[in-house]
């Protein structure tokens, strides 16, 4: 049963493992010529359509090297906030931005805004960039830089068309999830239970010695049977020391 144990709680990293955010940026470029700097709060952002669904899993907020947070969102055509989440200087950085996980949001195809919130301070803002690269659905809506003024994170609506460079200022971001068709949890868990009923069945036969993991584990076995499980990354091995056990207790 502790081997059991052991096994599963492998089963559960790796379904851990595999639930972790995977960042896909929807737009990243590889430098900026001529980073803003302005003194006052406001929500920095730009419009964007898409043609066609995608499923933003995270935003993201240029990483100014200061560790602040910043609010980050997106609305949509009809002015409604459909994702937002507070990007913390602690989040993971990839790339040049800095990535707060959300509950997926399926964003459909159409016109959307995004806008990060801009502390000001004369802090750091990236623009005319370069290397410019996205994803296949993404389409910048040249000319659209929004702003609006103020702290907090608010829907940037004016329009502010200055010379930024492709994308405008490109201090907010989305990432999108990767179109798996099932999760990978979900195949380890069933096979949990495939192992909990091979245990089941183990028991029925009389088998007292339980499971175990090849030789990772440095487990004491006699001749262990190994058999490849398909989902995990060890075998499993049946022990035949009970085989022993029975001709001595005969």
């Amino acid at each position: 049963m502790k081997t059991l144990l052991l096994t599963m709680s492998l089963i559960c990293a790796a379904s851990a493992s595999a639930q972790a955010t995977i960042i896909n940026p929807a737009v990243e470029y590889t430098s900026a010529d001529d980073p803003l700097k302005d003194p006052l709060p406001r929500t920095l952002g730009y419009m964007f359509s898409l043609s066609a669904p995608v499923t933003v899993n995270a935003l993201g907020y240029f990483d100014d090297g200061l560790s602040n947070d910043h609010q980050v969102g997106i609305w949509d055509a009809s002015n409604a906030l459909v994702a937002s989440t507070t990007v913390l200087g602690t989040d993971p950085l990839v790339g040049h931005f800095r990535w707060g996980s959300i509950v997926d949001v399926l964003l459909n195809a159409g016109q959307y805004t995004i806008g990060g919130e801009y502390l000001g301070n004369s802090n750091f803002a990236p623009d005319l960039v370069s290397g410019l690269t996205t994803i296949p659905q993404y389409n910048w809506i040249t000319g659209e830089q929004v702003e609006i003024a103020g702290t907090g994170l608010n829907q940037p609506t004016v329009a502010s068309y200055g010379g930024y460079g492709q994308n405008g200022i490109l201090l907010a971001d989305f990432s999108v999830a990767d179109p798996v068709p099932a999760p990978a949890s979900l195949s380890l868990f069933a096979t949990g239970l495939g192992l909990m009923a091979l245990l089941g069945w183990r028991r029925r036969r009389g088998v007292t010695d339980g499971l175990m993991v090849n030789s990772r584990c440095h487990l004491t076995v006699t001749k262990p049977r190994c058999y490849p499980v398909p989902g995990l990354f060890f075998d499993v091995c049946l022990s035949q020391r009970h085989f022993a056990e029975r001709r001595i207790a005969q």
